[in-house]
């Protein structure tokens, strides 16, 4: 094979083929336990695992996950189990999906504002509004904004 051109070998302990050379740079991100779809919960970080994405899908900028927990969110195709991947920023727009913070919980929530009375509105998407009503705060605080989700089923 390194005749041949097709493996690479530098006299250390890693080779590269050419398949290799060819193929998407991994970006690790971390697993930083789960977010609440639906009721809020206590905020919580810890450590899970790291998961590999192809950079491909993670933009520029600081990652994480967590595991969706809840059923709020199906309509936005999140389902508990799920990983989603958060981009770290403090800023998000009207219509995003984010991880906010209100009240010591973090939830993850379609964003919205009220400009009449200056209160913010975090939107569940599940068809069964009666049982996932919306979260309206005076103050809250972005902790990212969700860039993609996977399914693992």
């Amino acid at each position: 094979m390194r005749e041949d051109g097709s493996l690479d070998y530098s006299g250390r302990r890693t080779a590269r083929t050419k398949m290799m050379e060819g193929a998407a740079p991994i970006h690790a991100l971390q697993v930083l336990g789960t977010v609440a779809c639906g009721p809020g919960q206590e905020e919580e970080q810890r450590f899970i695992e790291y998961i590999r994405m192809p950079e491909s899908l993670v933009e520029k900028g600081d990652y994480f996950a967590l595991i969706a927990k809840g059923e709020s969110m199906i309509g936005a195709g999140i389902f508990p189990g799920d990983y989603v991947f958060v981009k770290r920023q403090q800023t998000a727009n009207e219509g995003d999906l984010v991880i906010a913070l209100f009240d010591g919980k973090n939830n993850l929530k379609k964003l919205s504002f009220d400009q009449k009375n200056k209160k913010y509105i975090l939107h569940s998407c599940n068809p069964d509004t009666e049982s996932y009503p919306d979260i309206i705060v005076d103050e809250l605080q972005i902790q990212g904004v969700v860039k993609g989700s996977y399914h693992k089923h």
